[in-house]
């Protein structure tokens, strides 16, 4: 009988001791946690160059006018599309909604911005803020009309397709888009605007070409 104490507490010292084998020490947590966090690291690595390398491919894709649209010229002004479905007819259809857009919004550019070459002593600021709020009015309340597709591309890229549209709305378009409200607040400083604006970028154009000849014939 007096041997199974001696026996019992050996056994007893030997669990403890596998035990206590068999619990990681705070260090080992510490080293494991590290591991796990270089490990993950590593992943977002990963998958973020998988994912800069897609982006760098779709921006490939794009087409030079999509990136630089081109700036208003003597044909008219331009609005950029850019759209994604997975979906064909869709996806050119919302590229086509959004170039429409554009159009709007650099039509309302660049007749506001033109205001800055009126001068009214009479009325000063606020002559210009009612032209501006005409010029706003009559941008969202007309179907733009007479505009053209000037170029168009689709690519597919991760399931999905990509569509892109350039299209053109002409001066003459826009004239013909303010006769239809030729009685509207602002209608004859408007009509003087879009007169402006032909005549400026006529101008810049034809003050580009006779630079060019002259450096060709100068080369």
């Amino acid at each position: 009988m007096k041997m199974k104490f001696p026996v019992i507490a050996t056994v007893l010292s030997a669990l403890v001791m596998t035990g206590c084998a068999s619990n990681p020490s705070a260090l080992d947590l510490a080293e494991r946690q590290a591991e796990f966090e270089a490990k993950r690291a590593d992943l977002l690595a990963e998958k973020l160059e998988r994912q800069n390398e897609k982006l760098e491919d779709s921006l490939d894709n794009l087409p030079g006018w999509a990136i630089e649209p081109p700036k208003p010229d003597i044909t008219g002004i331009y609005g950029v599309g850019i759209a994604e479905s997975s979906n064909v007819a869709v996806v050119m259809k919302k590229a086509r909604l959004q170039a429409e857009y554009e159009l709007a919004q650099q039509m309302q550019q660049e007749i506001s911005g033109l205001e800055q070459q009126f001068t009214e002593d009479s009325a000063g600021n606020e002559a210009n803020l009612r032209f501006e709020s005409a010029v706003e009015r009559f941008v969202n309340s007309v179907e733009i009309a007479g505009q053209e597709i000037v170029e168009q591309e689709i690519n597919v890229a991760d399931g999905k397709y990509n569509g892109y549209v350039l299209m053109r709305l002409s001066f003459d378009s826009m004239e013909r888009m303010l006769e239809q409200r030729n009685k509207m607040e602002g209608y004859d400083r408007m009509k003087v605007a879009f007169k402006q604006l032909r005549e400026r970028i006529e101008a810049s154009e034809k003050t580009t070409n006779i630079m060019g000849k002259a450096e060709a014939g100068g080369a």
